[in-house]
Parts: C-alpha cells; sequence; structure tokens
C-alpha cells in the first residue's frame, strides 16, 4: 500500500469560500500559497546552525499552519517548505557569486497529486492565512542568508588561491567593518526567523551603515578603475608603471594594493547583498499590506544594480590582462614587475570569473525550498547538500 505524506496548503492571500483540493492546487500553481510537506525524516539531519525557537514567531506560523503538528518528537520529522520565491534567489546568485550552476534540486512537487494529501491551513477563523505572509518572507531571507553565504564563501576562497595572503594586506578598519558585518548578517537572519523583524540593537545598525560607507567607497574606486582602463585601452604599448600608477597611486606594492583593492571590493558588493535582503524582508512586516511579490519586486531591482557591479569587476580585470603592458625603460626589475602585474591581472579574473556551485535551494520549477527539522528547543534549518 503506498503511503502518502502529509502537504499542508497555506494561502499568501484571502480566500473566499471553502480551499476544496481544486482550488489549492490552482493557488499553487498561481503561486498564491505556500505547500508545508510533513515527511519522514530519512537518517540523521544536519542542522546549518539556525533555529526558530518553539516560542518564536516563525516556529509558531509553522506549528498554527500544520495544526499544531510541528510539536512532534525530534528527529521523526522533517518538514519541506517549497515557497513561490526562487526568482528572487536566482536573482541573488550573480550579485553574490557569480554563477547559477547546482541551483536546482530533484524535488518530487511534480507528483504532488499522487504522492500527498493536500490539507488546508486555513482552520481557526483565517489565522493560517495570517501566516501565510510571514512564513513564506521570513523563509525566503533564511534561504538567501545560507545561499549567500555559501555562495560569497566559495568565491572568497577562490581569491584567496589566486592571491596568497591577500586578506593580510587589508587595511585594519576596512577588515573590522568586513568581519563585524559577517558576523551581524548571521545574528539578525536568527533573530528574524525568530522574531520576524530586525532587532533593535545599535551593533547590527551600525555595522550595516559601516558596510554601506565602504561598499560605496569601492563602488567608487571601481568607477575610476573603469576610466583607466578606458584612458589605456587605445594605446598599442602600454607602460606597466604608468598604468599601475593610475590605478592605485603611488605605493611600495602597487600590485598587492591592487589586489587588496578587488578582493575588498568584491566582498563588500557580496555582503552588502546579504544585508539587502535582510533589510527589505525585515521592512515588509511594517507594512499592512505587505507582500511576497512587492519584496520581489525591490530585491529583483537592489540586487539587479550589485550583480552589475560584480560584472563590470570581473570585466575591467579581463581588459587588464590583454593589454599589451611593456615598460618604457627594460630592465630586470622592470620585467619582473610586468610579469607579477600580467600574473595578478590573470589569477584575479579566473578567480572572479569562476562560477561556484551553489546550494540546490530551488526546484525545476523555479520555487524555493526550506527544509526544518524539529529539535527539542524548536525548528533546525536544514542546509541542503552542497
Amino acid at each position: 500500500m503506498e503511503t502518502r505524506e502529509d502537504a499542508f496548503v497555506v494561502p499568501l492571500v484571502e480566500v473566499q469560500g471553502d480551499l476544496t483540493a481544486e482550488v489549492m492546487l490552482r493557488m499553487l500553481f498561481e503561486r498564491e500559497a505556500i505547500l508545508i510537506q510533513r515527511r519522514s525524516a530519512s537518517g540523521a539531519v544536519a542542522s546549518g546552525g539556525m533555529v526558530a525557537q518553539a516560542a518564536g514567531a516563525f516556529a509558531k506560523a509553522i506549528s498554527q499552519a500544520t495544526q499544531g503538528s510541528a510539536r512532534v518528537p525530534a528527529g521523526e520529522q522533517l518538514y519541506r517548505l517549497v515557497l513561490p520565491g526562487g526568482a528572487v534567489a536566482r536573482d541573488l546568485v550573480p550579485a553574490v557569486g557569480g554563477g547559477f550552476r547546482g541551483l536546482v534540486r530533484a524535488s518530487d512537487s511534480t507528483k504532488l497529486i499522487g504522492q500527498a494529501r493536500l490539507i488546508p491551513a486555513v482552520a481557526g477563523g483565517g489565522a493560517a492565512i495570517a501566516a501565510g505572509p510571514l512564513i513564506a518572507t521570513v523563509g525566503l531571507a533564511v534561504a538567501g542568508e545560507m545561499l549567500a553565504q555559501h555562495q560569497m564563501n566559495k568565491k572568497l576562497d577562490a581569491i584567496r588561491v589566486a592571491v596568497l595572503g591577500v586578506s593580510q594586506y587589508l587595511d585594519a578598519h576596512d577588515r573590522a567593518v568586513l568581519t563585524t558585518a559577517r558576523q551581524e548578517t548571521r545574528k539578525v537572519a536568527g533573530y528574524l526567523l525568530d522574531q520576524a523583524q530586525l532587532p533593535a540593537i545599535a551593533s547590527a545598525g551600525y555595522a550595516f551603515g559601516e558596510l554601506a560607507s565602504l561598499t560605496n567607497r569601492r563602488i567608487e574606486q571601481l568607477d575610476e578603475w573603469l576610466n583607466v582602463a578606458s584612458d589605456f585601452a587605445h594605446l598599442d604599448k602600454v607602460d606597466g608603471q604608468r598604468l599601475l600608477t593610475a590605478l592605485v597611486g603611488k605605493s611600495d606594492d602597487q600590485v598587492l594594493e591592487f589586489e587588496r583593492g578587488v578582493a575588498q571590493t568584491y566582498e563588500a558588493v557580496a555582503l552588502r547583498a546579504q544585508v539587502v535582503v535582510l533589510e527589505n524582508v525585515a521592512a515588509e512586516f511594517s507594512n499592512p499590506n505587505r507582500s511576497l511579490v512587492h519584496v520581489e519586486q525591490v530585491l529583483r531591482s537592489e540586487l539587479a544594480e550589485l550583480a552589475s557591479r560584480q560584472s563590470q569587476l570581473g570585466a575591467l580585470l579581463d581588459d587588464l590582462s590583454a593589454m599589451p603592458a611593456t615598460d618604457y625603460v627594460v630592465s630586470k626589475r622592470s620585467e619582473k614587475r610586468k610579469i607579477t602585474m600580467r600574473t595578478s591581472f590573470g589569477r584575479l579574473a579566473r578567480a572572479l570569473h569562476t562560477a561556484p556551485d551553489s546550494l540546490p535551494m530551488v526546484t525545476h520549477d523555479d520555487r524555493m525550498v526550506l527544509d526544518l527539522a524539529p529539535t527539542g528547543s524548536g525548528l533546525a534549518v536544514v542546509p541542503p547538500p552542497s
């Protein structure tokens, strides 16, 4: 006898009349509802480090939507949220990691009718309807945070391999800004998971403000680099010393100074993309007319700008690598500098163009998936296999 899994349909919009199986399927097809599948956990489940505390808003909403079934023994059940937010996840990838590979996961959503028993999550005077937008937007933020962290870490690893020790040459203050911003994004994502809002603590706001300032400075520097590349592009021969001076000014080690700037520009823009997601998702909860469609539109616009900056950085390195660098005064020192410069440009270009494998969080029909495992303290977010 074929076993069936429970699948709860949580509306994102107001529903008129009863939620029949036909109505629920139509809403899922038109992305007007979330699907929460209750499944048996197969084997040990690894937590991603984020837990929706049982007393928190998100866990309560899941419990409410599944009619209390979220209160089950730890390790026996798994809840799979299928969210209509795949487009945003795809938009986030180029802004953070520069690639799309590995996004699509195997999904049985196409066999939903034959395998799952659809249950309308609207009992109790429409309370579950109010939970729908909360579950969708918080789920979007948490899944986006997991994806962003994975992509950014993979890309930074590629940059560090290309330029050994580059982090040691970062300005101490700027390095602290990036480190603090990374820590605060993780904290805010966890707080958002519990409370469905940004924490009212000064550290996050200050850290994100410092990051925004650093990102703006790096983007202004990128624009200057692009102008330099344009000025040198028409020359048959490019004086390497003049090019480096135009890029970074006078320095004891101009190549390392440029490498530092590239690494910092990438990380600042990538972190800013994460903050954009967290801030915009959290802002939706102060809007009584919040909708997942609205937050997707806002995110798509802002993330597209950040993605274009990542593309410009990669294109800049391509242009610099292709320049016919030479030195007007030939010596062993100048020849070594030219080789070092060209090697550096080439390595950085390859690192920026490397498309890291992403977490498989989007289904074939462009929906986002988030797995949750009940634990003694709440619902643990389960990262998909990378």
